[in-house]
């Protein structure tokens, strides 16, 4: 596994030199001058002091910047440079997903917010979490089956401050919503969890886990939330059957990444491919 925390460092410095344009045929003061010249006026100039902050944030998260507060300050800024926007065009960036391509894809800001969420995440500063995540549900417009990471979010850091019914709740409208998201059958797995309402969860792990003796990359995630279930029933037999599942699909994921690293064809900026589905490593 020692290649995959070295593609993990890989990726930390590619965004780290991102953060200040070192890696972009154009740097991010370029566009900013292309999109602020003359009649075009299309990139508010504030994405200029974003910029120069996410790249304290990434110096932050590698220990050479002290200051913390770089994350919700940039943040907060990316905020007000939507809402601004928004004052002279009502639908900019109406969707989170639109974000880098309306600014020329100079910051990576989707890959920005998921790095900030996760470093707010590992402080366990919960609080300002739940803010960032109710802030973007709805600052942005989602897509049925979108933005299932920041709703998975919330609910966890939900029941991490204590509020597990209010995550109760919010799972229980989540699923309504989208009865065929298995994200989010999962949050409410361990939302029902932790207010010992064994049997709903039992029941969400029964709809989207068919075969329990076989784990998928569609559902490794139910999996996982059923192994906890079946911890805390008491449900030993059908625990160590999930258990047994993960860890042949674990086994499995390992192989194939180890074989894909080992490809003469792998080159270090590649992306790890999709895996849809597994089979017994000698049938492939």
């Amino acid at each position: 596994m020692r290649l995959l925390a070295e593609q993990m460092i890989h990726k930390l410095h590619n965004r780290t030199d991102a953060a200040y344009g070192c890696k972009e045929k154009r740097n991010a003061d370029e566009i900013i001058i292309k999109y602020t010249d003359g009649d075009k006026g299309m990139l508010n100039k504030k994405w200029k002091r974003f910029n120069k902050l996410t790249g304290k944030c990434y110096l932050n998260m590698i220990g050479t910047e002290k200051d913390g507060s770089c994350w919700l300050q940039a943040f907060e800024l990316m905020k007000e440079i939507i809402l601004e926007e928004r004052k002279s065009d009502p639908q900019f960036v109406s969707e989170l997903e639109m974000i880098d391509d309306a600014t020329d894809y100079a910051f990576d800001i989707q890959g920005w917010l998921e790095d900030c969420l996760d470093e707010i995440d590992m402080r366990e500063e919960y609080e300002t979490l739940l803010k960032m995540c109710n802030d973007l549900l709805e600052l942005f417009g989602w897509p049925e089956y979108t933005g299932s990471d920041i709703r998975f979010r919330k609910a966890t850091v939900l029941r991490e401050l204590g509020r597990t019914k209010e995550s109760v709740e919010f799972c229980k409208k989540w699923m309504q919503k989208e009865p065929g998201n298995v994200v989010a059958a999962t949050s409410g797995v361990y939302a029902y969890i932790s207010t010992k309402e064994y049997d709903a969860a039992e029941t969400l792990v029964d709809r989207f886990i068919i075969n329990k003796s076989e784990c998928l990359d569609e559902n490794d995630m139910m999996f996982i939330a059923a192994s906890k279930l079946y911890e805390a029933m008491g449900k030993k037999k059908e625990k160590r059957e999930i258990d047994k599942a993960i860890k042949k699909y674990d086994e499995y994921i390992e192989e194939y990444i180890e074989e894909y690293f080992m490809n003469p064809d792998f080159e270090e900026d590649d992306e790890l491919p999709i895996i849809t589905g597994i089979s017994e490593p000698s049938q492939r």
